[in-house]
């Protein structure tokens, strides 16, 4: 064999020994990225069926949230302060009576403003300064609710920004509404399955989700001389609690 033809043929084996690396380089990397062995499958990339489960329960709310608000206006912000000052204290004293705890009365809002007017042509001027009291109330015997908004406005309050009807504690209702949600999901997926003719295997992930919340009613505001006109109607009528919950699992050739 010539010189030559030596180094040809040397040369054509470092080629085939660096393809023959190549493709076993290319075989072993996508399986060390997988996180296993040589034709593993990562768990994201897993064959899977995903469903989503509903649970839906009602309850009676317990609890109503009322904003309760006093607003005066006056020539001063001393003066104005002192009538709500005043007012509020009235409407206080009707809550102590009829048995709002304190721990459930909570001030949200108190604010002093000037009162502008603007003449045409003219600089503005303060015509007067509004004081405004807000509490937020919490009353635990519904019953009582109509006959508390009649006697706080006829004490002094004159805005009533709403009610909210909630219950204390939801988690009773939220696991009650969980159950059903984990086993409408199971059995939307066993559905699937029979269907499709597979078989589930481990369960992938799973994800909840809550809604519902309180009901709120809406009143006018203000509610300037409706004070000793009755109680008004007040229905809290019944909360919806939901929970989703999704599930996936593995499908199993």
């Amino acid at each position: 064999m010539s010189r030559v033809a030596g180094v040809i043929l040397g040369a054509i084996t470092v080629l085939l020994v660096a393809a023959v690396l190549t493709v076993e380089l290319a075989m072993v990397v996508p399986a060390v990225r997988a996180g296993g062995p040589p034709g593993a499958v990562a768990p994201e990339e897993r064959n899977a069926i995903s469903v989503t489960g509903e649970g839906r329960v009602y309850a009676d709310p317990d609890m109503a949230q009322i904003v309760i608000g006093v607003e005066s206006r006056a020539p001063t912000a001393r003066e104005a302060a002192s009538k709500n000052s005043g007012d509020m204290s009235e409407v206080m004293a009707v809550l102590k009576e009829m048995g709002i705890a304190e721990e459930d009365i909570q001030t949200v809002d108190y604010s002093i403003r000037a009162e502008m007017y603007y003449p045409e042509g003219e600089e503005p001027r303060v015509i007067g300064y509004v004081v405004t009291n807000a509490v937020q109330v919490k009353a635990r015997d519904l019953g009582l609710v109509g006959d508390l908004l009649d006697k706080v406005t006829e004490a002094g309050a004159n805005n009533i920004y709403g009610i909210t009807f909630t219950v204390e504690d939801p988690r009773p209702f939220q696991e009650q509404a969980r159950e059903m949600a984990v086993t409408d999901a199971r059995k939307k997926a066993q559905q699937l399955a029979e269907l499709a003719d597979i078989r589930l295997g481990d369960l992938l992930s799973i994800n909840e989700y809550i809604m519902g919340g309180p009901v709120y009613v809406e009143r006018a505001a203000p509610m300037e001389g409706i004070g000793g006109g009755g109680a008004p109607p007040i229905s809290p009528g019944q909360m919806e609690i939901v929970v989703q919950v999704g599930m996936s699992y593995e499908i199993v050739q």
